[in-house]
């Protein structure tokens, strides 16, 4: 029961951010974001939300019907089976492996992606999940090294247990935490490295050919990813705030609220890059410089372990 109170909840906190993001862009760029629907634009995701689920759904003539409809729920049961993990102290649910859980189900929400390009038979949804794939391919290696690093002070794969770690993961590995913001970036395809979906080259990705109740569900998986990125940065990097008494949970939200605002801002301010460094920034420079990192916190571990017997 708990799991599914916070799933909900979830669902409907990543609804209203779709909202704060366009009112914070609005923000950043000096124009008025959605402010007719309730005070303020406040309640414009209910709008949007029936807007689209009671919208026809219209498939494209020689599109795969079956993959074409199961696509977007593979992505969509990917994205919320993540808060399968979401450390609650009180819940009754506990999962010893869940960071390695995350990454099964992390990269097995590449094959919704490639069902969505390849079913819609559209050159621009098809070139755009052979992007997000040989990015997140290619990022996966880069997170998973980034993830180890806090790990080995953790010692747990329960994020439950990292929330009550004693020991934040930010005070000696700082430079980890600027590469897991770049890696949680590129693996949510956000600015600037939102290449699946550019604008000027592939109109709108993969999904470009989805409309109703499938590209909702397109847009929560995305924005849900973001939102579970986020509540991990919190848990793996600042676990030692989390164990004060009255503002642990505070600071637990604040963390989480301070990750998905920072992706706006990031994508406000900073412009795209080019695909082509994107691949050669993993490969080149941030997978070599995150395996160095990576042997240094092994040492670390290593004389600690040595030194307290």
């Amino acid at each position: 029961m708990s799991v599914f109170l916070v799933s909900l909840v979830m669902l409907m906190s990543v609804a209203f951010f779709i909202v704060t993001e366009r009112k914070g862009l609005g923000m950043l760029q000096l124009r008025q974001g959605p402010n007719k629907v309730g005070l303020k634009g406040l309640v414009q995701f209910l709008a949007d939300g029936v807007k689209l689920f009671t919208k026809e759904m219209i498939m494209p003539l020689f599109a795969s019907e079956g993959l074409y409809t199961v696509g977007p729920l593979i992505c969509f049961f990917c994205a919320y089976s993540l808060w399968v993990l979401f450390p609650m102290m009180f819940s009754s649910l506990k999962i010893t492996l869940g960071l390695l859980f995350f990454l099964c189900v992390s990269s097995a929400a590449v094959y919704g992606v490639f069902m969505v390009g390849w079913s819609c038979d559209s050159r621009y949804g098809f070139l755009g999940a052979m992007r997000a794939i040989a990015q997140s391919v290619s990022y996966e290696v880069f997170l998973s090294t980034c993830l180890f690093c806090p790990l080995i002070l953790t010692g747990s794969y329960d994020l439950i247990e990292s929330r009550c770690s004693p020991f934040s993961s930010v005070f000696i590995g700082f430079e980890v935490l600027v590469l897991w913001v770049i890696c949680i970036l590129a693996e949510t395809n956000r600015p600037p490295f939102d290449f699946v979906e550019g604008e000027s080259e592939l109109v709108a990705g993969y999904m470009v050919e989805f409309g109703g109740v499938n590209f909702a569900l397109l847009a929560l998986a995305e924005y849900s990813n973001m939102a579970f990125m986020s509540m991990l940065s919190g848990v793996l990097f600042f676990s030692f705030s989390m164990n004060l008494p009255l503002l642990g949970n505070l600071l637990f939200s604040f963390y989480m609220v301070f990750f998905m605002y920072f992706m706006i801002w990031v994508r406000g301010l900073v412009p795209r890059f080019r695909y082509d460094l994107l691949m050669e920034l993993c490969w080149k420079v941030l997978l070599p410089l995150t395996l160095c990192v990576f042997m240094v916190f092994s040492s670390v571990w290593v004389d600690l372990d040595y030194l307290l017997g």
